[in-house]
């Protein structure tokens, strides 16, 4: 079964391309390889399609070529929103240039990065291009429920206002019906007390009236207050939104125990093992505070931490640091960065709590 994925293939060389094609051949939607001189027309026809998120792959011998042509992608996106905010990148380069292209995946240019030359792996750059085409599924249905989510709510939403229509118009016209059930008692009243004159014979009749008139108004108000309180029953709540964590740690671990603690507390989680992964997830929500590791792979937390708060709509977002040293020039850094606090691992839920409640 193909992927909904558009996959786009940048290459330099014949080489790298039939390998490519080798290991994605029949398994995504849409594919297309652009060597390097391609024009522009043929790429933006390519991805005028924004409805599924697209897999870049930059074939290059060497990092700085790949960087060349991904700064003019990126470019190009950013003039004519080409291919939206769905999409991930990868660098597969010569093995030499393992550590210049670790060095742009730090960075946050691409997402990962695989090598050949001298050797293919083709086993491993299989691997690498599936599980970001699963991320970028994933993140797909995620985005597809959140829209799905907004729906629902804004339909019950509708409903809810709509039963608070209807309960208004039956107070009026219980108000209006009571009114006029007392009005006809007042007047059955001065029947009974003698204060309108009428026969013997027609005051008995009267006198047997009343009491059926009161039947009828306590009928009348049971009735009005049984269907009040169903319309009542039958409007939505909504629930007050959970506050919502971002933690990123590379350590499951780590992960599974801050998530235990947290849970149970009343707040939502969602998780992260780097800091790219991190900026993805925040493509699709807004925490209420990001728990952050110092120490992480493919993005630390010094230069994640950078790259939110130069975000202008993740700016006011406050982040914790998370960290294994007790290094307190560490820290300064991060504060003067934007960071609100810090907390040293392995940590206690006491502690945890504390600082976390002191900030949302």
């Amino acid at each position: 079964m193909k992927k909904l994925i558009s996959v786009v293939v940048f290459y330099q060389s014949i080489e790298i391309k039939k390998v490519i094609e080798e290991i994605i051949r029949n398994k995504y939607q849409r594919t297309l390889f652009c060597d390097i001189n391609t024009n522009q027309e043929q790429f933006i026809a390519f991805t005028q399609d924004k409805t599924q998120p697209t897999l870049f792959i930059y074939a290059f011998e060497k990092p700085d070529e790949a960087i060349d042509f991904n700064e003019i992608i990126t470019n190009l996106n950013k003039e004519k929103k080409v291919f939206g905010d769905e999409y991930l990148s990868l660098l597969i380069c010569c093995r030499e240039y393992r550590e210049a292209a670790y060095f742009e995946c730090s960075k946050g240019r691409f997402y990962s990065y695989e090598t050949f030359r001298p050797v293919y792996d083709m086993n491993r750059i299989r691997l690498s291009i599936t599980q970001m085409c699963d991320l970028l599924t994933s993140q797909d249905q995620v985005h597809l429920y959140e829209e799905d989510k907004k729906t629902i709510i804004h339909k019950l939403q509708l409903v809810s206002k709509q039963l608070h229509e209807v309960e208004m118009s039956l107070n009026d016209e219980k108000g209006i019906q009571h009114g006029l059930l007392n009005e006809l008692i007042i007047e059955v009243d001065k029947l009974c007390n003698g204060e309108v004159e009428v026969n013997s014979q027609a005051m008995a009749q009267v006198g047997k009236i009343k009491p059926k008139v009161e039947n009828l108004k306590a009928h009348n108000q049971k009735y009005f207050n049984d269907i009040s309180n169903k319309v009542r029953a039958a409007k939505p709540s909504f629930k007050k939104k959970l506050p919502l964590v971002l933690v990123v740690d590379d350590q499951n671990v780590m992960l599974k125990i801050i998530t235990t603690i947290l849970k149970p507390k009343g707040f939502e989680v969602e998780v992260a093992t780097n800091g790219v992964e991190a900026l993805n997830k925040l493509k699709h929500c807004q925490p209420e505070l990001v728990l952050l590791d110092i120490d992480m792979p493919i993005m630390d937390g010094i230069q994640t931490l950078k790259t939110i708060k130069s975000m202008d709509e993740m700016v006011n977002i406050p982040i914790i640091m998370l960290t294994s040293s007790t290094d307190k020039e560490s820290f300064i850094e991060c504060r003067e960065l934007g960071a609100i606090d810090y907390i040293v691992k392995p940590t206690n839920a006491e502690t945890l709590l504390k600082k976390i409640y002191a900030v949302i």
